[in-house]
């Protein structure tokens, strides 16, 4: 047995739990919920599809918003209605039935960075006659990419320490496109001892995954009780 099984198994654990969780029905469905447009083999049109799962009718609205990502992860979204059509941007949708809806960027096209949005689909809270308690409502956001022409990222791993809650660093993004840690293979090591980490494992440790173009992000991992000794983290 060597000094990394603790470190390991408690992580395995932490990833188990996660997986685990379940979410709640929200009654309505919408797909596909990532989308990428590609300004560089022209395609800057998309459609999304929105199914009603319930007894009753759907009345929704489609919103697109800019969606702007801190260093520490935190995220603004901004209403961005012009630089998207959306048709139809209002829906009545039938018990059982779909509506899809057609989103087309419309802004420049010739950015030199890609550029993030999101399409909210926004239930329409609606009560019914002789009703007196509280109507809730459910928003869907569906993460849409612009890709510049021929965007690339580029991420190095800096800042690399080790504090009481983990390990912290930064990923530099130099590069004209969007980068996802929960894309990458992390491989840490300390002495002769590695442990990699696969995107699968990346996603459920990390909330928000997203390095934007020409951006700095900080990132946790919280693995402790490793040894002694400097600790190193490359993209494997």
């Amino acid at each position: 047995m060597t000094v990394w099984s603790r470190p390991i198994a408690r992580l395995a654990a932490a990833i188990i739990a996660m997986i685990c969780a379940a979410g709640l029905a929200l009654a309505y469905e919408v797909e596909p919920m990532r989308l990428i447009l590609d300004l560089g083999s022209n395609r800057t049109s998309t459609v999304i599809s929105i199914t009603n799962t319930r007894e009753t009718r759907l009345p929704v609205e489609i919103v697109m918003k800019r969606r702007i990502v801190h260093p520490d992860g935190r995220q603004e979204f901004v209403v961005a209605d012009e630089d998207f059509s959306v048709f139809p941007p209002l829906a009545l949708i039938e018990p059982g039935e779909s509506q899809a809806v057609r989103l087309t960027y419309i802004g420049d096209p010739t950015i030199t960075d890609s550029q993030a949005y999101v399409a909210e689909v926004q239930e329409v809270p609606v009560s019914q006659p002789g009703f007196t308690g509280v109507v809730f409502a459910y928003n869907f956001g569906v993460a849409v990419y612009l890709r510049a022409d021929a965007a690339e990222a580029d991420v190095t791993l800096t800042d690399i320490r080790r504090e009481a809650d983990g390990l912290h660093f930064q990923a530099v993004n130099e590069g004209t496109d969007f980068a996802m840690l929960s894309d990458m293979s992390l491989r840490i090591s300390l002495g002769s001892e590695t442990l990699r980490l696969e995107p699968a494992q990346l996603a459920e440790l990390v909330e928000n995954p997203i390095i934007p173009p020409h951006s700095v992000r900080d990132f946790h991992l919280a693995i402790t009780d490793l040894p002694d000794g400097d600790v190193r983290i490359s993209l494997d």
